[in-house]
Parts: structure tokens; C-alpha cells; sequence
């Protein structure tokens, strides 16, 4: 079996600064919890242990929460970028392990029972941090190792000796473990969400090349204007509009003049060049929301929604004049002309009819002397 391959340095970055943000988000849920921790902790050492470590304890600790409120909002603030809030979110982590280690330095070494409450207390804690820095290990490393080795140095100085040693043992096997699993599991959070960054990469590819697709089903390959798929589907939705709203919509057939003998005298290559620099020429004509499409061989289409017969007229005339100023930008330059059919959509008109209208049009535009447009 092939072993997975490793993310390339740049896809790791995004992998690492996902994971943090993530624990930041969880390190906030726990520390609102935190508070709780604190009361069982003093509930249990009250009358047990003196009143000022007990008071000392808990003022440290309301410092570092407060510290710790503060550090996660301003990181939240800032989109949590681990290169600019990593440094200071360690160091609350640090801060926070140390907090809870204090319970060795302070509660401890006054009842030999509640001397091993607390240590079971700290294991609790460090099995809760396990959930909580799961998708950031680094932080769980800070906040665990420094509350074991805090907490650790205070009962070995304070606890009683003949149960001290025992729960240092206890507490210390429990650790490892706590790490060991820990690592095993971050290690396979990290493979998840390198995998779902990976699968939305995914997704997001196969999105573009589904719009993509869409687009050139509906594109003509040679103007880059619609095609006649895309102009059935824009004039069965102008159809639809207007019988529902009232509103109405013009079209106009152009029929490029005498294109045949372009085709004839220059090859088709110059052809096509023509038909694209029309389609340009045309294009830039357009009001907005106007829509170009190319109906079929040298013959386009143009949708004019909300639009009159008499503005669609006004459209075409200036569109037949921008034809005609100036030879189109081919090798060689091609002096064109082009006729113009205009049809406006009449209430239960097919699209069939609207456009027999328009093509009739053009019609009377060529048998006129061309370079015209008719109605």
C-alpha cells in the first residue's frame, strides 16, 4: 500500500493555522467553564488548607483567566493568524498549566486526603485540556507539562512523604499517557482537516469547472457570444416575464451584407476574423443588459429587454452606423455593412412568431438595397 503522502510546506501553514483557530475557539468555551473548576477545587480545600494560600490561589488565578479572556479576544479580533496571536495564546496556555500547578504549592501537603482529591482534580483537567487543544497539541504540551511539573515540585516539597511519592507516580503515569494518546489523536485531527481543506479545494475546483462547462455549452466558440442554446433559454425567460408583468422586449436580426463574397474573395479564415470583429464591434454598441447571441452563420441575434419597438429601432440604427463608419480590423481591413430586422414581442406571441417577424424584417431590409433597418 502506498503510504499518504506529506502536505507541501505552504498546504501544512494553512493545516497549522486552522488547527489554532480552532483551539482558540475552544480554548474560550472552556475558560468560561473554568470558574467552576476553581469552586471545586476551593470547596475542597476549604477548612483544610489556610485561608491566605486558598485567597492567593484564586486571586492568581482570576489574573491569569482574566489574561486569558483578553488574549483569545483580541485574537478573535484579529482572524486568530497564528504568525501574530501563536507567541501570546502559548504563553496563556503556559500561563494557565501554571495556575493549576500551584494546587501542589498551595492546597497541598495540609490532609492526605485531599491531597490526592486534588492530584485527581489536575487529572481531570488535563484529560479536559486533551479535548480542548486536540487540534493545536503544541498548546496542550505548554498547559499540561507546565501544571505536571508545577504541581509535581509542590507535593514533593509539601505532601506527606509516605503518600507524597505515590501520588507523584500516579499523577505522572497518568500524564504520559494523557500524551501519548493525545499526540496519537491530534495527529489524526490534523489528517481530518487536512482532508477537508483538501476536499473543499476539491470542491471548489469542480465548481469552476462546472461553470465553465456551463459557459461554453452556452458560448459560441468563435464570437465568444451566446449561442442559439443560450437564446432559447433568454428568450423563453423574456417570454415568461412578459406576459406575466406586462413589460415588453424587442429583438433585433442583423444579417451581415453580402458576407459570402468576403468568404469567397478572402478564405474563411478572414471570414471568421470578420464575424469575431463584428461581434465586437456590435457588442461594444450594446446598452446594459442588452444581450448578443449568434443566431447562425453570419446572422446575429440581439434580446433588448424592457425595450419598445421605437428604442429598439433608435438601438439598431445606431448599431447599422457603427457598422458602417469605419472598415472592420481585419487583414485586410473589410468595409461591411449590415441589415437590421426589429420585431417587439406582442402579448401571445410565440417566440417562434417573434422571431419570424424579425427574420421578415431583414427581409424587407435586403430587398430594400441593404445597410438599412426595417420593422
Amino acid at each position: 500500500m502506498q503510504a499518504p503522502s506529506k502536505p507541501a510546506p505552504s498546504d501544512r501553514a494553512v493545516i497549522d493555522q486552522t488547527g489554532f483557530a480552532l483551539w482558540v475557539a475552544s480554548f474560550r468555551q472552556t475558560l468560561h467553564t473554568t470558574p467552576v473548576g476553581w469552586f471545586v477545587g476551593a470547596w475542597m480545600a476549604w477548612g483544610h488548607t489556610p485561608e491566605r494560600n486558598l485567597i492567593l490561589w484564586l486571586v492568581v488565578f482570576l489574573a491569569v483567566w482574566m489574561m486569558g479572556l483578553l488574549s483569545i479576544h483580541r485574537a478573535l479580533a484579529g482572524q486568530c493568524e497564528l504568525a501574530v496571536h501563536g507567541l501570546r495564546m502559548r504563553a496563556m496556555a503556559t500561563l494557565d498549566g501554571f495556575a493549576w500547578g500551584l494546587v501542589g504549592w498551595l492546597l497541598a501537603g495540609h490532609d492526605v486526603l485531599l491531597d490526592a482529591i486534588l492530584v485527581a482534580l489536575l487529572c481531570g483537567v488535563s484529560a479536559v485540556n486533551a479535548q480542548v487543544y486536540v487540534s493545536y497539541i503544541r498548546g496542550y504540551y505548554l498547559q499540561s507539562g507546565v501544571m505536571w511539573l508545577v504541581a509535581v515540585v509542590g507535593l514533593a516539597r509539601y505532601a506527606n512523604p509516605q503518600y507524597g511519592w505515590d501520588l507523584i507516580v500516579a499523577f505522572s503515569i497518568f500524564q504520559v499517557l494523557m500524551f501519548y494518546h493525545s499526540t496519537r489523536i491530534a495527529s489524526r485531527v490534523l489528517e481530518g482537516i487536512s482532508l477537508q481543506l483538501a476536499n473543499a479545494a476539491l470542491a471548489q475546483q469542480l465548481r469552476s469547472l462546472l461553470t465553465k462547462v456551463r459557459t461554453d455549452a452556452a458560448t459560441d466558440a468563435l464570437t465568444g457570444q451566446g449561442n442559439r442554446r443560450a437564446l432559447d433559454e433568454l428568450l423563453k425567460q423574456q417570454l415568461e416575464f412578459a406576459a406575466s408583468t406586462g413589460q415588453p422586449f424587442s429583438i433585433l436580426m442583423l444579417d451581415i451584407d453580402y458576407f459570402k463574397k468576403i468568404n469567397d474573395i478572402h478564405g474563411h479564415l478572414v471570414g471568421d476574423e470578420a464575424l469575431r470583429t463584428f461581434a465586437q464591434r456590435v457588442r461594444d454598441g450594446l446598452r446594459q443588459g442588452d444581450v448578443c447571441t449568434r443566431y447562425g452563420g453570419e446572422e446575429f441575434l440581439i434580446v433588448l429587454p424592457l425595450t419598445t419597438l421605437d428604442t429598439a429601432l433608435e438601438v439598431a440604427e445606431r448599431l447599422r452606423r457603427a457598422v458602417a463608419a469605419e472598415p472592420l480590423p481585419t487583414s485586410p481591413p473589410l468595409a461591411v455593412t449590415v441589415s437590421i430586422g426589429a420585431a417587439t414581442y406582442e402579448p401571445g406571441q410565440s417566440v417562434e412568431a417573434l422571431m419570424a417577424a424579425a427574420d421578415a424584417a431583414v427581409y424587407r431590409a435586403k430587398r430594400g438595397g441593404r445597410n438599412q433597418v426595417r420593422s
